[in-house]
């Protein structure tokens, strides 16, 4: 199951605070729904937990005669839907009107989620059939849905009055209200009562955080190595070259000692150079020396050297 189904699954088993949070939840369902009135249809959904959550509902509050229907769909990855319609005209008329989901021109009714536990059972309702939530490996994306523009304006403005910063753009002749972030998501899902999901989304991101440390410190440790190699591999060339056109024995004593050590240890570096010597010296000690025979190898390139005495 993916990690929107288990918010959405995890939700559906949330027990409501009080009786009114039944409705609310089943509101919030009714009201985000994209369903049209054809065959008395209230829900679609693809996860047959929300279908028996929103059949428990309406069951409990309307004891109407509810059906479930089964479509199952022909592609390369089997998969199945379900719609919850009611049986009877009257009783799918009286719903209706009690709860404004075919009007044209939608808006919430602040009087059926007053309380803010309501205002929850509300949010789980619509999260279950217009949300998603984009898996927190890949990145931190959750949203609704929602087709009606009046509906999406004031959902929006709801959810900033309760302290959740979404953001609306339009997509598919309709409009997303979403977060971005990983710490207003946690927020969101623990608000509507995903709390284990919640969990779920910090020890990742928690996880992704320090692999995101390791990896700066094993490339930036890679790119020191690298560049310590490089170093030792211009050393070797120079003394070696030394070696050949005059040879090392012909250095200065503390010049000759770090030349030999240098090409008795390819991959010491600077600092462990420094602790071989018979008198050991700075690291930069070690470098200038170095240096010093670079500029001898570049000046018996040039056939300029000149033995000191």
């Amino acid at each position: 199951m993916s990690f929107s189904g288990n918010v959405k699954k995890e939700l559906s088993e949330v027990a409501p605070s009080c009786p009114s949070c039944k409705t609310a939840a089943l509101y919030g369902m009714l009201l985000f729904s994209r369903t049209g009135n054809e065959k008395l249809m209230l829900v679609h959904t693809e996860r047959k937990y929300v279908a028996d959550y929103c059949v428990d509902l309406l069951t409990d509050l309307t004891g109407a005669i509810i059906t479930v229907f089964i479509h199952d769909y022909v592609s390369s990855q089997k998969r199945r839907s379900f719609s919850v319609c009611m049986e009877n005209k009257t009783d799918f008329d009286q719903l209706s009107k009690h709860f404004h989901f075919y009007d044209h021109h939608r808006l919430i009714d602040m009087d059926l989620i007053q309380k803010d536990c309501c205002f929850q059972a509300f949010l789980r309702g619509a999260f279950m059939v217009c949300g998603s939530i984009t898996d927190p490996q890949k990145e931190y994306h959750l949203e609704f849905s929602v087709v009606w523009p009046e509906l999406a304006k004031n959902f929006a403005q709801l959810l900033k009055q309760h302290g959740f910063s979404v953001k609306t753009a339009s997509r598919n002749k309709g409009t997303v209200i979403y977060l971005k972030e990983s710490e207003p998501i946690e927020d969101m899902l623990t608000y509507m009562g995903a709390v284990n999901s919640s969990l779920e989304l910090m020890n990742i991101k928690i996880l992704k955080d320090v692999r995101n440390q390791v990896n700066r410190v094993t490339n930036c440790e890679t790119a020191n190595i690298g560049k310590t190699v490089n170093a030792a591999a211009i050393q070797l060339e120079n003394i070696r070259l030394i070696q050949e056109k005059i040879g090392i024995d012909q250095l200065p004593d503390d010049l000759r000692e770090v030349a030999e050590l240098r090409l008795e240890n390819p991959d010491m570096s600077l600092r462990e150079l420094c602790l071989e010597l018979s008198e050991p010296i700075s690291r930069s000690g070690v470098n200038h020396r170095l240096k010093r025979l670079a500029a001898i190898a570049d000046e018996l390139r040039e056939n300029r050297y000149r033995r000191q005495k």
